[in-house]
């Protein structure tokens, strides 16, 4: 039954990602989502904060609190892989710049390609990255559903508007799926890192990221919580085609990050829900 469970997650995490995409892709045309890209200064501070701080965060924390090899190890993929489509999600949800976010998310996904084998190679010495796997899931369950769906939006804008709601509405069905089975299928894992200091520094590197974010996404209100939401959520997809290449027999390693992943959801729920409550009594008040 687990086994089943398990494949169920799994399949469930690919419909989330595919059906966000679209949805995504389905609400603006190419020239939409690519004209935020054009502040290249807010562009560069984006790659600061998840290329270089980030990382950086990550290796101060483990300087402070010493982990295990393996435990280590996950956290350093997780610092190292930017670009999760689960921040869109909390961005609509926020009703923050999502074009700027869908921007931001392609852009990350395609610079952690090049940059994370290149630190990993310094990093962790040893490790061989498999540039095909990740650059293949990238390309299946982010860039043809989006590519797709805003192709969709420019040619058949009707139809656009007919489908997308429906789309919408199973990836919210399927986010909820995704949280609630890998939470029960994955209690175990959380179990095992209490007492090793593992979850206080999953707490520190989710929030400090999301400072570092929401700090270097200004001087917009609008762009703040979206970097800080994209520096926070990190590409577990990336992070888990390396372990999986290269620590598969190393426990540890997957259980951090899927700590890291599932707190980091957790906690940029409750910080966008925050953020969105905040917004909707400011615009009262106006």
């Amino acid at each position: 039954m687990e086994v089943v469970l398990q494949q169920f997650a799994n399949l469930s995490v690919l419909i989330y990602i595919i059906t966000t995409m679209l949805s995504m892709g389905l609400s603006f045309t190419p020239k939409q989502f690519l004209e935020p890209l054009k502040d290249k200064n807010l562009i560069l501070k984006s790659m600061a904060a998840n290329f270089i701080l980030v990382p950086l965060l990550a290796f101060i924390i483990l300087q402070l609190i010493p982990l295990q090899q393996g435990l280590a190890i996950g956290l350093i993929l997780m610092a190292t892989a930017a670009g999760s489509p689960f921040m869109l999600k909390l961005v609509q949800f926020m009703g923050a710049d999502i074009k700027f976010a869908v921007g931001l998310m392609l852009i990350l996904s395609l610079v952690t390609l090049v940059y994370m084998p290149l630190v990993l190679s310094i990093f962790l010495p040893g490790v061989s990255v498999n540039h095909l796997s990740i650059a293949g899931s990238l390309v299946v369950l982010i860039f043809l559903p989006l590519i797709g769906g805003t192709l969709v939006k420019s040619r058949y804008n009707e139809i656009a508007k007919t489908i997308k709601p429906t789309f919408n509405q199973i990836s919210n069905i399927f986010i909820f799926v995704v949280v609630i089975l890998y939470l029960g299928l994955n209690y175990q894992e959380f179990m095992s890192v209490f007492g090793t200091g593992a979850l206080i520094v999953s707490l520190l590197f989710v929030f400090l990221s999301f400072i570092v974010g929401y700090v270097l996404g200004g001087p917009s209100e609008n762009t703040k919580p979206v970097l800080g939401l994209g520096t926070a959520m990190r590409n577990s997809s990336a992070a888990f085609v390396v372990a999986v290449t290269n620590f598969s027999s190393e426990y540890d390693v997957m259980a951090m990050i899927i700590v890291v992943y599932l707190f980091s959801i957790i906690m940029m729920m409750v910080i966008s829900g925050e953020i969105s409550k905040r917004s909707k009594k400011i615009s009262g008040n106006v």
